[in-house]
């Protein structure tokens, strides 16, 4: 009864050290470009139109993605106002969430102490918490996969009679917050998973159409109304450009096929060394009812990583959804280091080594010529994960798994803690136009305000003021409408304008890349009056 009780004390406090690292500085980190500030400005004008079908940016339809983030904005924004905390709310509770979940799931596969490993993995996991603390879809869409995976591996008694019902509820909330991708993804990974793990892959026809109509209950209302207000033709158009194209030809983020072994190495630092060494043991020594959770964890997170590797359009927060499998499967490999520590101590020691590494490197990177934070960052995270690791290789040589893995855990999370409180106010202030506008007070005085050559949505977003845009080749003809405008540019685009247009124009400010531009008043002085003009 102790034992339960600390574990159930700790599972806690892992959930609260997930909240601080979720939440720390949060709302005075500026909302970033281009994602985080196009949706909380489309959340923005869907409150103020009443529009709840067809989302709005800058006045006009933004129909790549479905609208339940903007859905869960409205009452917040009502409620508490469109401070910068409020606008990543969302995520952050999603990945708060998703924590609990996987810790739900280890729970009834490795018991109290598993629950407590991997939530404590997804909570020092860098992608898990960068992630969860920007205003996107990817945290959104992530806690609905999850809970789909979860109630797939649960056992029928612990779940109810009702799990495929709620199974297509969830598909529907995941289409919601995503698109397609929200009911391709967890079908694709149960599939993977139920494959590996020996059990039926085809669910029962009353299975089937429970979980259909519980899709159709949550999804359908809002698709037919938008079907009926885009029509049929636009809609296929939709489609075919923002689902087909965007995986088959990739529109935007085109990278090669191996771009998400980069994004394990770096966004699971330091699990990704117990993580491959779980992969390998499922795939060549994991047999049995023991190995289930691990087949499942192991095949469903290659089946989605490879599914998202195929796609020529790729992002680190593509494979978010993948988080989960993760830290279940790195958790289960603890568990097998755990039933004979004096034989099985390959995962410990590459850990231990991955942390020295991964310190070093940071060692190395301090040294660079960067901004003051990151260099500030590099420097003290290499001595937090130098001294983890000789920690970890004590525990090593002592056979103590735990004392690796906690110290692994501690390293990191003191680590992301650095990055947010640190690092990444800075680094945002360079991605967001914020700066800018403390900056140069005439960007607030009302006037009429082009962007050349740029999309700054944050500029939208602070200034609730939609500037014009219009590219450099055309910016000549723009000024000729002498209406005391405002331009701001991208410095390296400025020769492009051309010598004669440059002339109209004197700087009133700048920040980094950044140049605020006027048109110069003509002098009337140098103006000939027409009555001492001679008459033609």
């Amino acid at each position: 009864m102790i034992a339960f009780m600390s574990h159930r004390w700790v599972f806690r406090l892992v959930l609260a050290a997930a909240a601080l690292l979720l939440l720390v500085r949060v709302g005075s980190v500026p909302i970033m470009d281009p994602d985080e500030a196009r949706y909380a400005r489309t959340s923005l004008e869907m409150m103020r139109s009443g529009d709840l079908v067809v989302p709005t940016f800058e006045e006009q339809p933004r129909l790549a993605k479905p609208p339940l983030l903007h859905w869960l904005h409205l009452p917040l924004f009502r409620l508490l106002g469109t401070s910068e905390w409020v606008v990543r709310l969302p995520s952050v509770l999603s990945t708060l969430l998703a924590i609990w979940i996987t810790g739900w799931i280890a729970r009834r596969r490795f018991g109290e102490e598993g629950a407590v490993w991997a939530a404590l993995i997804m909570t020092t996991s860098v992608l898990v918490v960068c992630i969860g603390r920007l205003n996107t879809l990817d945290a959104l869409l992530a806690v609905h996969i999850l809970a789909v995976v979860a109630l797939d591996i649960a056992e029928p008694e612990e779940v109810g009679r009702y799990r495929s019902l709620v199974v297509g509820c969830l598909l529907g909330l995941a289409f919601l917050a995503k698109g397609p991708v929200g009911v391709i993804l967890p079908l694709l990974v149960m599939v993977a998973g139920r494959t590996a793990a020996g059990r039926p892959v085809v669910p029962s026809l009353s299975g089937v159409l429970r979980a259909l109509a519980g899709l159709c209950a949550v999804a359908l209302p809002w698709g037919l109304v938008f079907l009926k207000r885009l029509g049929a033709g636009s809609t296929g158009g939709l489609l075919q450009r923002e689902v087909l194209d965007r995986f088959f030809d990739g529109t935007d983020h085109v990278e090669p096929p191996w771009y998400y072994a980069g994004v394990l190495l770096v966004g699971f630092m330091p699990w990704v060394a117990p993580l491959a060494v779980g992969l390998f043991r499922v795939a060549f020594l994991g047999r049995g009812k023991k190995a289930r959770t691990g087949l499942y964890a192991g095949a469903g997170l290659l089946a989605g990583l490879l599914f998202f590797s195929l796609g020529q359009g790729k992002l680190p927060t593509y494979i978010l959804p993948l988080a989960p499998l993760v830290a279940i499967l790195v958790t289960w490999e603890l568990g097998q280091e755990l039933q004979a520590p004096h034989e099985r101590r390959f995962a410990a020691g590459l850990l231990a080594g991955t942390m020295a590494g991964f310190g070093a490197l940071l060692a190395v990177v301090s040294a660079l010529d960067l901004p003051a934070e990151a260099g500030t960052t590099a420097l003290i995270g290499a001595g937090v994960y130098i001294v983890g690791a000789i920690i970890a290789f004590i525990g090593v040589l002592r056979h103590k798994p735990r004392h690796v893995f906690g110290a692994a855990a501690t390293a990191s999370g003191l680590f992301l803690l650095l990055i947010m409180t640190v690092f990444l106010p800075s680094h945002a202030r360079s991605r967001s136009s914020l700066p800018l506008l403390e900056a140069v007070p005439a960007l607030k005085a009302g006037r009429p305000l082009v962007v050349v050559g740029m999309n700054l949505p944050s500029l939208t977003w602070y200034l609730d003021q939609v500037p014009e845009k219009v590219r450099v080749v055309h910016l000549s003809e723009r000024l000729d409408r002498d209406d005391a405008v405002v331009l701001i540019m991208d410095r390296r685009d400025v020769p492009a304008a051309g010598a004669r247009t440059l002339r109209r124009l004197e700087e009133i400010g700048s920040l980094e890349k950044f140049v605020v531009l006027e048109e110069i008043a003509p002098n009337p002085d140098l103006i000939p009056d027409s009555r001492d003009s001679p008459i033609p």
